[in-house]
């Protein structure tokens, strides 16, 4: 009940910040879907996260602003066995390094909780922060393809910090929308 309480206000938040920073932009935005590898230490096994992200740009800026959430199992077990989730509040940048290639820099501030039942662990953290790079391709449309890596931070989570490798699929609006009636 905890979680969905702060879920909640997360989500209220990036509505009041979402509407401000469209208001002079013509809603340009970032969608995207996360799949990665995450490795909490040499002796786990490789897990994975799924995930995804939204983000509204700040004015004519590269500079965003959004909401990330992602939920995995740490050692590739079953949901049964184990399972962690995060999300929080994302601010990145990204920019054109070539006309195909893109760079992206983000910084994901959050809460976060994970669970292994066979082991007896469960670790809550009410502070994630996973700072992040990515290199990627633009594939036309709109439409990129992202190679990026992180360090998830759980603090007081030992077994549920560690770095992540992976890919994101997202969809980035490149022009502003004329509103209706002009």
């Amino acid at each position: 009940m905890k979680l969905l309480r702060k879920m909640t206000y997360l989500v209220l938040l990036s509505s009041i910040i979402g509407s401000t920073l469209h208001a002079d932009d013509g809603f340009r935005g970032k969608v995207g879907f996360d799949i990665n590898g995450f490795k909490s230490n040499l002796q786990q096994d490789m897990g994975w996260l799924v995930g995804g992200r939204w983000a509204g740009y700040f004015g004519t800026s590269q500079v965003y602003m959004g909401l990330a959430a992602y939920f995995g199992l740490p050692r590739g077990l079953s949901v049964n066995q184990e399972k962690i989730y995060y999300g929080g509040v994302i601010l990145g940048v990204d920019a054109s390094l070539t006309k195909i290639s893109v760079f992206e820099a983000n910084l994901l501030l959050g809460y976060g909780e994970g669970q292994m039942t066979n082991l007896g662990i469960r670790e809550r953290s009410h502070y994630v922060v996973e700072p992040g790079l990515g290199v990627g391709f633009k594939l036309g449309g709109g439409w990129r393809l992202t190679f990026s890596g992180s360090y998830l931070h759980m603090a007081n989570a030992k077994n549920f910090s560690g770095p992540t490798v992976g890919f994101r699929f997202q969809f980035r609006s490149s022009a502003a929308r004329k509103p209706a009636g002009d």
